[in-house]
């Protein structure tokens, strides 16, 4: 193919040793490789059955406990038990409870992840990586393989580039842009395809801002989502790295999918409608839908500014009542900076309840999930039938603000309102 390059295609060149493009199938082996909770005792019985004994590179390989932190049965404390001794026998990295907390973003936030790696999963939402320029691909059922041999066949996938403008109004946040985003357009515009975001709007999104961005477009068939490395990008990643920094950009001629705009001053904040996340509509057209049970966290939106934004809307008010509302940091490092800036306490004092650093409620509802015929508001990845507990609950995906002031209403709110008059600082 003609052309240049687009920075998915110019890291897996770099991985593959040679000019790669959009169609070819590579076999790229990863720099890092994660395995969270109980896929890790998944994935090894597996190994267990082929007798594989020894991992390609076991100094790649990093184990997450984030699903399930807080083990609350007897299954879960049995798991856990296992993957501390799977960790063990095979000499790899294991984040345990209570360290490092949400996998999607803890490595960001220490340096584990650098612009321009190349990772594996078994998680689809390792995608967040994009927010400093790593390409990040789940492989799901394949995993074994890579944990044996490094890698697995990859189509080199087409690259949609979404050119940012503007910069987002008041009330509204990057939770409210990434839903519009895949509201907005086909889900063929994005299915196998990587997002590659650009453009002089990323100048007012920050890295938290960039993790929800690069969270959504997986839930349309996207491979994969990153943010171009912009000069925000290297300061926060110079503070922190703690392996080679490839900063990688496309090229002026690169061949892409599709080019659209996503002008940030143009969207309102969003509401996405079940059963899934790109249903979305204005909150104006839902709200005064009355909620039982409301979550902020997951790895889209559990970032210490979304936990800002939620306190600016929490603070001085309380909860409704016959509303539980959840908050889950994502990470130990956001609970702690939440914690010293004082949010965790205005959280407590509305009348949250705060867990353990992780996926929290969105985890599949293993905590703090609904019953059959509640309905629910939060911040998780998915909304589908079943995601939060009951499959007869009625799930709804917001931005943090939205949500906090829905918690405070009781029913499905604008949060704008809550805000006026309201300042905050945002993260670097």
């Amino acid at each position: 193919m003609s052309g240049g390059q687009t920075i998915t295609e110019k890291i897996l060149s770099r991985i593959c040793g040679r000019r790669v493009s959009a169609g070819e199938v590579v076999m790229p082996e990863a720099e890092l490789i994660t395995v969270h909770d109980w896929y890790t005792v998944n994935a090894f019985r597996t190994l267990d059955d082929f007798g594989v004994t020894k991992l390609h590179d076991a100094s790649r390989v990093l184990l997450v406990t984030d699903h399930e932190p807080l083990a609350v049965s007897p299954q879960a404390f049995a798991r856990q038990h296992a993957v501390r001794g799977i960790a063990q026998r095979f000499g790899v990295a294991h984040r345990d409870a209570g360290r490092g907390g949400l996998g999607h973003v803890f490595p960001v936030e220490e340096g584990l992840v650098t612009p321009g790696m190349f990772i594996f999963a078994y998680d689809p939402h390792v995608t967040n990586y994009g927010a400093i320029g790593a390409l990040g691909v789940a492989v799901l059922t394949e995993i074994p393989e890579v944990l044996a041999c490094g890698s697995v066949w990859l189509p080199v996938p087409e690259t949609l580039r979404v050119d940012t403008i503007g910069a987002l109004p008041f009330g509204v946040f990057a939770r409210d842009a990434a839903q519009k985003l895949i509201g907005s357009h086909d889900a063929a515009l994005f299915e196998d395809a990587v997002v590659e975001y650009g453009g002089p709007g990323l100048a007012s999104l920050n890295i938290d801002a960039r993790h929800t961005l690069c969270n959504t477009p997986v839930e349309l068939g996207a491979v994969s989502s990153l943010v171009e490395p912009d000069a925000l990008c290297m300061a926060y990643v110079q503070a922190r790295a703690q392996r080679p920094v490839h900063r990688t950009l496309p090229d002026a001629d690169a061949v892409y999918r599709a080019r659209i705009t996503l002008d940030l001053s143009a969207i309102a904040p969003q509401v996405a409608l079940p059963p899934t996340p790109d249903n979305v509509v204005d909150v104006t057209e839902v709200a005064g839908k009355a909620i039982g049970h409301a979550f902020i966290g997951s790895c889209a939106s559990g970032m210490l500014d979304d936990l800002r934004v939620a306190a600016a809307v929490l603070r001085g008010r309380q909860v409704a009542p016959g509303v539980r509302l959840i908050v889950t940091p994502a990470t130990q490092q956001v609970a702690a900076d939440a914690a010293a800036e004082g949010l965790i306490e205005v959280f407590m004092r509305a009348g949250a309840m705060v867990t353990a650093p992780g996926c929290g409620v969105c985890a599949g509802g293993r905590i703090g999930g609904v019953a059959a015929g509640e309905v629910s508001i939060g911040t998780g990845t998915r909304n589908e039938p079943g995601r939060l507990g009951a499959h007869e609950a009625v799930l709804h995906i917001a931005g943090p603000a939205t949500v906090a002031a829905s918690a405070v209403a009781g029913s499905i709110a604008d949060p704008r309102p809550f805000l006026r008059d309201v300042a905050w600082g945002m993260a670097a």
